[in-house]
């Protein structure tokens, strides 16, 4: 009965993550590919997302990076978990909606905008345009910290 009652306080602290979320929807092998601007490489890369398999507690992705048009090494896979502690999950979320283009057609996106700090300390500014019909569905996202400011923007996506 004591374990019970822990499982269950420890389920409560648990949230729903919206990166698994906007994944979990989609069969293994779809994908998105953005395209990356940093301020420390202004001339850009791509960055490709593709889904390699979904479970009901985590999804895995598999991310492969170029800049300039050189592969930046292997694709490095990563495990999103389903849950998330609550104490991790961004507060203070600022909520709107917004058309931008992306992949050459104007779509209407709901957007996030919040402040987190890393687990080294950084603090930074993220915001996220989303749409259902992108694989993970972030269809742009901007990054802004201390002497940094990153965006990615879909150029192109495959649904499974």
């Amino acid at each position: 009965m004591m374990l019970t009652l822990a499982m269950a306080l420890l389920v409560q602290d648990q949230v729903d993550n919206p990166e698994f979320k906007g994944w979990s929807g989609f069969k293994p092998g779809s994908s998105v590919t953005y395209k990356v601007v940093t301020s420390l490489n202004p001339q850009g890369g791509e960055q490709k997302v593709t889904l390699k398999s979904v479970g009901d507690a985590e999804i895995v992705l598999e991310t492969e990076m170029s800049m300039g048009g050189q592969g930046a090494g292997k694709g490095m896979e990563r495990k999103v978990p389903a849950k998330v502690p609550a104490d991790k999950a961004p507060k203070d979320v600022k909520k709107g909606e917004e058309e931008i283009e992306v992949a050459g057609k104007t779509m209407k996106c709901a957007t996030r905008e919040f402040d987190t700090i890393t687990a080294n300390g950084k603090k930074f500014h993220m915001k996220i345009w989303a749409s259902e019909e992108i694989p993970g569905m972030s269809a742009k996202v901007e990054v802004a910290g201390e002497g940094f400011k990153n965006s990615m923007v879909a150029s192109a996506w495959e649904k499974k």
